[in-house]
């Protein structure tokens, strides 16, 4: 397979060096599952190196929220821990004096806010917390998730790395590092982070997910598809695990896993339009062309709304591929599953393409016969005008009667000529123009019409042609001038 078709199919899933920022596959919402509320909201232990001192009657409150908390009733524990902090910074008894709270209870209360889906006033409690305590471990931790609910990935990264610069090693933090890491496109960083992550808990989807899609980003395919093999494994029915070890064998050339994969797909009905359509151009690619009819059509009649230039650029490729006969073959399926319902442009379309078709299968007749009915309905139609100098074009080059051999020419040098004058096909028209003039000997009367079509379009190629043509005009015209001075000199003088 060329590089250049390897590229297209991998940029049909945005796989290429590195990944998208919306191609990433995100780690589960961590703060939303079930558990993870109650161990978050009563999070507080005591690291005295990282975590803040409390007194003996905040830890007996914090006694107090955690049975609340384990019964799930924040709105309890917020109201109790609210009227606490008031009546110590604020007591309504005036024999009582203003007191000082521990940044713990601070950190709570932001627990609790984020807990209740109050994002302002939880990262506002964060804050405060680290302001008075500066070392607050915890708080970055917490605060490094409620940035990343936020997509605010940025700010989460900063509080992540500052949680594990003072001492934090737990596998959530460092998985949800290296998912920050990844989405800044920073692969080495985000493989390290998982790496720790999944040796801490090898059995997270997450962590292993998100070290296969590093491993992606740094081209260490192999490692990448074994991953995702893995997390095949565990569930088979996921659809981007399985089109992401095929964009894995795809950039390895593994072309038959590549195709076990996505007819893997298909026997457990997890295939769709686009993995059926990557199906088919593999297929073209190693010379099936009847199984890549046949993903194709599958394509089509699995999309969940037909569209029939979509379902043509299959047809079109089978055709350029040498494959006319399954072309005509798939062409004929469009038509039938478009039925009467077909608008005139995809009618035109369907038209146009049959044109090519019948051109590769060698039936100049049926090309004629299609393109004098199109002709009749739309004479300015520059498609139609472009493929009308190609007939005509084609039917010079294997005409032998002379007469006919000019009347051919000349039907294609004024149907190129009608389609110079649209943008659509200028570059086309010009180009064809100038090779048919080429083919007459006439290089210095082609390269105005060669020059005009590479400043429509620049490919090296068409550059490399150019040159040759310059060349071929430059001999022409020395030529002629040589020719006229020998004429001029042959004239008896007067």
């Amino acid at each position: 397979m060329t590089k250049h078709i390897i590229l297209s199919l991998l940029g049909i899933w945005g796989i290429h060096s590195s990944l998208a920022e919306e191609s990433l596959i995100a780690p589960a919402p961590l703060f939303r599952q079930p558990g993870f509320a109650k161990e978050f909201v009563g999070s507080y232990g005591i690291l005295s190196e990282v975590e803040p001192d409390v007194t003996d009657t905040e830890q007996k409150l914090l006694g107090r929220l955690q049975a609340l908390f384990a019964e799930s009733k924040f709105k309890d524990a917020e109201n109790q821990l609210v009227l606490y902090i008031k009546e110590t910074t604020a007591p309504t008894d005036p024999n009582l004096q203003p007191g000082e709270i521990s940044p713990a209870l601070v950190f709570v209360l932001g627990n609790l806010y984020f807990q209740s889906e109050r994002l302002n006033e939880a990262e506002r409690s964060f804050k405060e917390a680290i302001r008075r305590f500066p070392k607050f471990r915890r708080t970055y931790t917490n605060l490094g998730f409620l940035y990343t609910s936020q997509n605010k990935m940025d700010d989460a990264l900063a509080a992540f790395q500052k949680s594990v610069e003072l001492g934090e090693k737990s596998a959530r933090v460092m998985g949800m590092l290296g998912y920050c890491y990844m989405f800044k496109q920073n692969a080495v960083a985000a493989e390290n982070a998982y790496r720790q992550a999944y040796l801490i808990d090898p059995n997270s989807r997450d962590w292993k997910l998100g070290l296969a899609q590093t491993l992606l980003m740094q081209d260490k395919y192999e490692d990448a598809a074994s991953m995702f093999g893995i997390l095949i494994k565990e569930n088979s029915q996921d659809r981007q695990l399985w089109m992401r070890q095929t964009s894995a064998y795809l950039a390895m050339e593994k072309f038959d896993e590549a195709i076990i994969n996505l007819e893997m797909m298909r026997l457990l009905g997890l295939a769709d339009e686009k993995s059926l359509v990557l199906l088919g151009n593999i297929y073209i690619d190693q010379t099936q062309p009847r199984l890549a009819l046949d993903a194709f059509a599958d394509a089509m009649s699995r999309a969940t709304q037909f569209d029939v230039a979509q379902a043509l650029k299959s047809a079109k490729i089978l055709n350029d591929n040498g494959n006319p006969k399954e072309a005509g073959e798939m062409l004929q399926k469009i038509r039938a599953k478009a039925g009467d319902k077909i608008t005139p442009a995809d009618r035109l379309a369907l038209d146009l393409t049959a044109v090519k078709i019948a051109r590769n299968n060698n039936q100049p007749d049926v090309v004629g016969s299609i393109l004098a009915r199109l002709l009749q309905d739309n004479p300015t139609n520059p498609d139609i005008l472009l493929e009308t100098a190609r007939h005509y074009d084609q039917c010079a080059k294997i005409e032998t009667d002379e007469d006919k051999i000019r009347k051919h020419i000349g039907e294609a040098k004024t149907n190129y000529m009608l389609a110079m004058q649209h943008d659509a096909t200028a570059y086309a028209a010009n180009l064809g123009y100038g090779q048919l003039l080429i083919r007459d000997n006439r290089a210095l009367e082609a390269l105005p019409f060669i020059e005009k079509a590479l400043s429509l379009k620049k490919t090296e190629s068409l550059e490399q042609y150019a040159s040759r043509v310059r060349r071929a005009a430059d001999r022409e015209k020395a030529r002629l001038e040589r020719e006229q001075a020998e004429r001029a000199n042959a004239q008896p003088p007067k």
